[in-house]
């Protein structure tokens, strides 16, 4: 962890999401039940280093750095880690049996917070910065990147808003280094 060595995270550590069984959690799991389930959406954004790659490929970048995407995940993934294992949350389908998901290999840490929303918001500020004629693609692409999160209902509208918070918060770390 060399970029995010002194990336302080004490602070995020009091962010505490709602109760397990809370009424925000339970209207957060109705809010989940809404959304279609899209199982091509989740699969084109689990993987966060080819949705950025495709991004890039449609915007016609000749020298897109694909070991941007590699390191910044790699950097962030230890801080995620720390997090979830802090909360321990229970992803939503622990919470309500009932609920279908899209089972994914992405899904066995605790869900808060969504470390795709972390790592899609971190990435595509930082490739925003580097190719700024496809800003509002790669912010797209991240957006898509937390949102799909919840289309899989793999987390809560609360642990993705807070990974977004957290991945933006890393951005403004790296590039004030």
């Amino acid at each position: 962890m060399e970029m995010l060595k002194d990336f302080n995270i004490s602070s995020f550590k009091k962010i505490k999401p709602p109760s397990d069984s809370s009424f925000d959690t339970s209207q957060e799991i109705k809010e989940l039940k809404k959304i279609p389930l899209n199982k091509k959406f989740v699969k084109d954004y689990d993987n966060i280093e080819a949705a950025f790659s495709k991004t890039a490929k449609q915007q016609d970048i000749k020298d897109y750095d694909k070991k941007i995407a590699a390191k910044l995940i790699k950097e962030s993934a230890p801080v995620i880690l720390e997090l979830k294992n802090h909360f321990n949350r229970p992803r939503p389908k622990k919470l309500d049996k009932k609920l279908v998901n899209y089972e994914m290999d992405s899904m066995k840490t605790p869900s808060y917070p969504s470390g795709h929303s972390v790592q899609g918001t971190l990435i595509a500020n930082t490739l925003a910065d580097k190719y700024p004629k496809s800003k509002t693609a790669f912010l797209k692409t991240g957006k898509n990147i937390s949102y799909s999160r919840n289309v899989a209902r793999a987390h809560y509208k609360s642990d993705s808003k807070f990974g977004d918070k957290i991945g933006v918060q890393m951005y403004k770390h790296l590039k004030n280094a």
